[in-house]
């Protein structure tokens, strides 16, 4: 496997054995003990720290006002526990060297007059020592001060003058939760409850990192097991954001700690960061924030002296910091080669409307390098390596045999490929020579507009591709399909752009295809213009999924599965310009859907399904329907909830109040799923193809222009019902789309004809014809 540096920690299995069988004492950590504080607090994150010295000062000081500063570049996360206690928020502001002005934060407590000051030393760099002077005069007025120290953990000056100390542990070492708080004052909770839920989420996906790292088994499930847990990542942190109790660390978690060497791990991270630190001096396209010192006037690529320079660390760094010219850029750069540099923080909506340039600055051009105790020299040297890869592409030099030749990793294709970037933009990249690997890009969006289908057909394409050996790169114009995307372990780029509005995205899209050395595009979107094609075709060639035939584009290869292609003049349209794939045959089924179907023993069982997004509304209204009629009141739904479907909570509702309405979401063997039901509904689209291949019969309508032929084939010869267009006239849809399933649940020798149809509309081997095409071309 790749070597991959960086995302969340992994937690060896071994470890939690022990943790179950063996007890823990008095949890000593000396770097929590070294603040020399009269209380110590063990609890399940940094934030619930944070809520529990609230709360102590509140118990101490009940009548004074609730009103703090905070440092206007602050992870988000930090507010919550303020603002779920009612604390009033003001903040003051800091420089990119990470300082604040003491002569305006004075200024500010004469104005302000806040009860707290909460201070965070960044990075691992005492960025408060100029101001720890005044720290005794502040407390004097009254004010109490909390010191965060969770980017600067192993920092010894830091937290000894705070009233209150917290910090997060979990993010230091591979443990499924952990902060803690110290103070001198009396502190709350000696016994707070365990989270047990979502200590055991975090060390199964924690564990699920482990075996993806450690573990033997094929690549498609290595990164689908990889696309998983981060996605029960995103969720676990997720519910913490919105979780207001206060949790004591769990004790898997303190055994873990009892066993770390923190003098250890400390001294790796100062070898990690003084390596980079000695190594990425001199650039243009970043410098170390902690380097020199930056003006407003001054730009990443101008700014600072030639040479990296001696240590400026005090500690051990939580990450090594740099500004980035481009940093969204760079971000992607690295994780393409297996380094995974987060941005902190997001901007927050408490503090997005008082930044300063300087904090604007630091917010878009921050990136923070890992250097945790888990690496050495080795991937040290890899960071190093593909620094200095990017920095020679964009500074345009030469890095071997007079041309820029990268290794991009892919995560759809088991190990890395060299692939050759023309220098000349204006002359279209040659595909590769016979025998070796392509590069396919793929163009598709998916939102609560866009139904999720041009995602999922594209993904059956891609895993073709794929299984030919071929690379494949997904490119879109938001974060909407992110997930459907890791779930299935295949690369992605966002280019953030408009996704209705593809002509501006023409230049950024120009740039990552010439980037990854891109042979063929196939592009999957209603929203394309001629211009768009005729602003790429120089690069690649291009391949359209051409539902509507709404134009003739300068395109290399057209695809309409559809069989109502023959009311479009393909063939004399595009006669001697671009090759076509027109009909059933090379409908893009998942694979699932070559399973052969089993007849369902449950008459009543109904699968219902109207795309990604139900623009109409149309499930809950066919379920309020169908509650009026007798027979469809004993009919079970199976009702298919897309992520984008703006209508889910009103489904949910519908859920609750009827045993007969199974919500499904997520839904991952949707064959699975139709081999249950004797019938279904569902709007036009390719459901209808995949509920042929299941042969399960079928009502439908219309709700999108591309869906509007589709009656012309599966109405014909009894293949399927035919309710309508639910745009046009929604009521009267709802109505037969109800009356003519409780015909079909009534008729089964109705069901048995439409089987026999059904058996006949395709084979499901269209998506391997469609990659064997794109291949050849």
């Amino acid at each position: 496997m790749d070597m991959e540096i960086g995302s969340i920690y992994e937690l060896d299995p071994g470890l939690l054995r022990g943790a179950r069988t063996e007890s823990t004492g008095r949890l000593n950590l000396g770097q929590v003990e070294k603040y020399s504080k009269k209380y110590i607090r063990y609890t399940a994150s940094g934030r619930e720290a944070i809520a529990l010295a609230l709360k102590s000062f509140e118990q101490k000081h009940p009548a004074a006002l609730k009103r703090c500063l905070l440092p206007a570049y602050m992870c988000d996360s930090v507010f919550f526990p303020f603002e779920h206690a009612g604390w009033e928020l003001h903040f003051y502001h800091l420089d990119r060297k990470l300082e604040a002005d003491v002569e305006e934060l004075n200024k500010l407590i004469g104005q302000i007059r806040p009860t707290l000051i909460f201070i965070h030393p960044y990075y691992g760099v005492d960025t408060w020592k100029s101001a720890r002077p005044f720290f005794r005069e502040w407390r004097k007025q009254g004010i109490c001060i909390m010191e965060d120290v969770t980017q600067s953990y192993y920092l010894e000056n830091a937290g000894m003058e705070a009233d209150y100390c917290v910090g997060s542990l979990r993010k230091w070492y591979a443990v499924p939760d952990g902060g803690f708080v110290a103070s001198d004052e009396e502190l709350p909770g000696d016994e707070l409850a365990l989270n047990e839920e979502f200590t055991r989420k975090k060390e199964r996906l924690l564990q699920d990192k482990w075996e993806y790292l450690h573990g033997q088994m094929e690549h498609e499930k290595r990164q689908a097991l990889k696309a998983e847990y981060l996605r029960k990542n995103r969720e676990t942190e997720s519910w913490l954001d919105e979780h207001t109790g206060i949790n004591a660390m769990s004790e898997d978690t303190a055994y873990i700690l009892s066993g770390i060497n923190e003098k250890e791990c400390e001294s790796r991270r100062k070898e990690n960061s003084r390596f980079l630190h000695e190594h990425l001096g001199g650039r243009t396209q970043i410098v170390p924030v902690f380097d020199r010192e930056c003006t407003d006037e001054e730009t990443v690529s101008t700014s600072g002296d030639e040479s990296g320079g001696g240590s400026v660390w005090e500690a051990a760094p939580l990450y090594y910091p740099v500004y980035a010219e481009n940093r969204d850029d760079l971000q992607k750069y690295l994780a393409l080669r297996g380094v995974y540099a987060p941005t902190l923080w997001p901007v927050g909506t408490e503090n997005k409307d008082v930044l300063s340039q300087e904090e604007r600055y630091i917010y878009e051009h921050i990136l923070a390098l890992p250097i945790d105790q888990r690496y050495g020299t080795r991937e040290m040297n890899r960071v190093v390596e593909v620094l200095d890869q990017y920095e020679a592409e964009k500074n345009g030099k030469n890095a071997k045999d007079g041309r820029w030749i990268e290794k991009l990793k892919s995560t759809g294709v088991e190990g890395q490929a060299e692939c050759e970037q023309s220098s000349d933009t204006g002359k279209r990249i040659e595909s590769k020579r016979r025998g070796e690997q392509q590069l396919i890009g793929i163009r598709v969006d998916a939102n609560d507009t866009v139904a999720t289908g041009h995602v999922m057909r594209c993904i059956t394409i891609a895993r073709k591709l794929m299984q030919a050996g071929s690379r494949v790169i997904f490119y879109t114009a938001d974060e909407y399909a992110s997930e459907m995307l890791e779930q299935s372990g295949l690369q992605y780029v966002c280019l953030h752009s408009k996704w209705d509005d593809m002509e501006q995205e023409i230049p950024l899209l120009r740039k990552e295809l010439e980037r990854a050395g891109c042979d063929k595009l196939l592009i999957d979107s209603y929203q394309v213009t001629g211009k768009y094609f005729e602003g790429l075709h120089d690069l690649c060639k291009l391949i359209y999924i051409d539902d509507c035939f709404e134009e003739i584009y300068p395109v290399d290869m057209i695809i309409n599965y559809n069989a109502y292609h023959v009311r479009f003049p393909y063939k004399s349209a595009y006669a001697d310009k671009a090759k076509l794939l027109l009909g059933t045959a090379y409908v893009p089924l998942r694979e699932e859907f070559g399973e052969i179907p089993q007849d369902s023993d449950e008459a009543s069982h109904v699968l219902l399904s109207s795309g990604g997004g139900d623009m109409y509304n149309a499930m809950a209204g066919i379920l309020r329907t169908a509650m009026k009629n007798e027979t469809l009141q004993r009919a079970v739904f199976h009702v298919v909830v897309g992520g984008f479907n703006r209508n889910a909570e009103e489904l949910r509702r519908l859920a609750e109040g009827n045993p007969n309405i199974c919500l499904h979401e997520r839904v991952e063997h949707m064959a699975q799923l139709m081999s249950r039901c004797t019938a279904a509904v569902s709007a036009a689209g390719t459901m209808l193809f995949e509920l042929s291949a299941m042969q399960v019969p079928t009502v439908f309508f219309v709700s999108a222009d591309n869906q509007q032929y589709d009656h012309e084939f599966f109405a014909q010869d009894g293949r399927m019902l035919y309710a309508g267009d639910i745009r046009t006239d929604r009521d009267g849809c709802l109505e037969k789309i109800c009356g003519q399933l409780r015909k079909l649940l009534e008729d089964g020798d109705m069901r048995e004809a439409m089987k026999r149809k059904l058996h006949e509309v395709t084979d499901g081997n269209g998506a391997q014809r469609i990659a064997a095409e794109i291949l050849r071309l």
